[in-house]
């Protein structure tokens, strides 16, 4: 009972902790005066609940600039918030950040990519004393790595003296987990992932147990550091040396580890971190290595001292405990004990794609030690059978540790395991730039009746082309409708355009043939009245207006979440404006809105639209129809809707959807 009041506690310090941060990390930001979108991300939880979980989005194809600053804005329910984010440009261009709080199953968040904008500000740091890095959340310590030889106890052989390993590992609280050099095992070293059986060139090599001199593991050089306000890293390489002997008359380097130990910013409260240690193995020499089945080597853990059979709380994901825990498989062991503030522990996770997944574990049993100070435990992926490290060929081990004060149930160990296993699946669209752009804006109304919004339409793209840096040309004059004219445009807007507006077979022609070789349209509310006799406009366009309600409040869904002219909207979207019945809808339209017709009064609506489309009325949609790009909001009537932010970014998105 007690575990789950500390868990319950926990979760709901978590949540308080999240909102004030969003009060100062989630701010407001204007659309217009921040910087353009130059991408949009979703993230979607899948079948697993999600809590404080680290995501990643390869930006690579962005082709930015190592000076270009971005920042991150997640959209919640219409409104825009600037989060923390940060950019590893090591390799490719990895753009993280933390999906902050909790996220039900199947849900759906959104982001935008913001050029122009800094979104990263430190709150990982480090510092380095010359023998050890140490890895902080702001002030307080998570890890240490020892990149230089500690000393041994006085009295014990300098055999024993090693770098490379994890300690301290501190609980949020400040306390350490970890140990190194107990009595009982001079070459125990806190976290460290050492080969104790090997085979080299058919010589026997033990890296782990440092007495038999038989080799050793080395740092090489200065470990890189990368701090930033999502992620504090250390990256090293271990070098793995045969000791010469009688057969080889020089050491020998065999074998190459490339590690990564990250801590996540996870939580700003300091009630919990996430550490991932990433180790990349690789031949040095032409000839393999071979690790041979042995019952304890690779990720290990070395507890503090008075940790016992006693006091202590052992359970892995298949329900074993530390009596019972060891050579089973598992994908996650738990593991908490008395600290000098309460209780404190690590959940150990492994990762399907390592190699003989779920690996074993080596768990101390009850008992040994003479049931005193006698907590390891160890996931051995070559435990039960050889593993052969081939040249050229790179093997990955990845694990992850949530550290934690208090207890965690196994629904929690469960739930932390599938963020690392599952992550959220990560959808990237990048916006093109409309910098430089020129587009065709016609407001061209035959005999009927004429929309007073035109104006104010105009001046609305207009002051949208200023704000996005592309060319505006309005126009009422079908003459400008012709192939060379049409060339010079990326895009073609119809207005409010309504029944005939075109003159010539010629003008119509010239439409064709923008549009088959590429164009870009964009239709805007009555744009669907205009060429009503027209079959191919109506297939362009996606539909023909036939008739609508009296203006009114009625409830618009987001069918498609991640287009850009729909992700930023809320779900269920209140609005105002005239409900637009359709015919002669293009049935290869992909529809990005519809109106809730049990939303929309109409005397009419038995007559049509019927039962014809339930109550999902499609208002919005996009398409490629004959070599180009359309997209079409039924939205619009009044002119104070081209004042709207909300609403001129549904037409910003779908102009930078047919320009794409």
């Amino acid at each position: 009972m007690r575990s789950l009041w500390i868990l319950e506690s926990m979760n709901r310090s978590l949540c308080r902790i999240f909102v004030s941060c969003s009060m100062v990390m989630m701010l407001y930001i204007n659309l217009s005066a921040q910087g353009d979108v130059i991408g949009t991300i979703t993230i979607e939880s899948g079948d697993y609940e999600r809590y404080n979980t680290p995501v990643y989005a390869d930006i690579s194809h962005f082709n930015l600039n190592a000076s270009d600053s971005i920042s991150l804005v997640e959209v919640v329910d219409g409104q825009r918030h600037l989060i923390s984010s940060q950019i590893d440009r090591s390799d490719r261009t990895i753009l993280w950040w933390i999906v902050h709080g909790k996220t039900s199953r199947q849900r759906v968040r959104h982001y935008e990519i913001v050029a122009g904008m800094d979104g990263e500000s430190k709150s990982m740091e480090s510092t380095d004393n010359t023998m050890t890095l140490i890895i902080k959340q702001e002030e307080t310590p998570v890890f240490a790595y020892q990149y230089g030889k500690a000393p041994v106890p006085e009295g014990v052989s300098e055999i024993f003296s090693r770098a490379g390993y994890i300690h301290p590992l501190w609980s949020p609280a400040g306390q350490i987990l970890t140990r190194i050099q107990p009595p009982d095992h001079y070459h125990h070293y806190g976290i460290w992932n050492p080969w104790t059986h090997t085979e080299y060139k058919g010589r026997e090599v033990d890296f782990w147990n440092l007495a038999k001199d038989q080799g050793r593991v080395d740092v090489s050089g200065k470990p890189a550091v990368n701090t930033g306000s999502i992620y504090g890293e250390i990256s090293t390489v271990h070098r793995h040396i045969v000791h010469a002997d009688s057969q080889y008359t020089k050491e020998t380097e065999v074998l190459r580890e490339e590690l990564s130990l990250r801590a996540w910013n996870i939580d700003p409260g300091q009630r919990a971190w996430l550490v991932d240690v990433s180790s990349t193995l690789n031949c040095s020499s032409s000839d393999p290595l071979t690790i041979k089945a042995y019952r304890y080597q690779g990720f290990g853990f070395r507890a503090r001292e008075n940790w016992n059979d006693e006091n202590l709380h052992m359970l892995t994901s298949e329900g074993y405990d530390k009596s019972t825990g060891n050579a089973t498989r598992a994908k996650w062991c738990k593991v908490s004990g008395p600290t000098d503030n309460g209780m404190a522990g690590i959940s150990f996770m492994t990762h399907p794609e390592n190699y003989n997944y779920p690996e074993q574990l080596r768990i101390w049993p009850t008992g040994a030690n003479e049931g005193e100070e006698n907590v390891f435990v160890n996931f051995n992926p070559a435990q039960d059978r050889d593993w052969i490290i081939h040249p050229g060929k790179d093997k990955v081990l990845k694990y992850r540790m949530l550290v934690y004060d208090g207890t965690i149930d196994s629904l929690t160990a469960e739930r932390y395991w599938h963020d690392f296993a599952h992550p959220p699946s990560v959808q990237i669209q990048k916006l093109t730039p409309l910098q430089g752009k020129r587009i065709l804006v016609y407001t061209r109304n035959g005999e009927g009746y004429r929309h007073e919004n035109i104006p104010f339409t105009i001046k609305a793209l207009t002051k949208l082309g200023t704000e996005h840096g592309f060319a505006v040309d309005a126009t009422e004059d079908a003459g400008v409708f012709t192939p060379a004219n049409l060339a010079r445009y990326d895009a073609l807007i119809f207005s409010n355009t309504n029944n005939k507006i075109f003159d010539t077979e010629g003008q119509r022609t010239a439409l064709q043939s923008y549009i088959r070789k590429g164009g870009g349209f964009v239709g805007i509310h009555i744009a669907s009245g205009s060429e009503r006799d027209w079959p191919w406009y109506w297939k362009m366009i996606g539909g023909t207006f036939f008739r609508h309600p009296k203006k009114q409040v009625f409830s618009v869904d987001v069918v498609d979440k991640a287009h850009p002219s729909t992700y930023f909207l809320p779900e269920r979207w209140e609005t105002k404006d005239e409900c637009y019945f359709h015919k002669h809808y293009n049935p290869t339209a992909h529809v990005l809105l519809t109106a809730d017709l049990a939303t929309v009064e109409d005397d009419k609506k038995e007559d049509y639209p019927g039962d014809t489309f339930g109550n999902a009325l499609p208002i919005a949609w996009c398409n490629t129809f004959d070599g180009g790009r359309q997209w079409f909001t039924a939205l619009g009537h009044d002119a104070e809707r081209y004042e709207d932010p909300q609403f001129m970014r549904h037409i910003l998105g779908g102009i930078q959807w047919v320009i794409e």
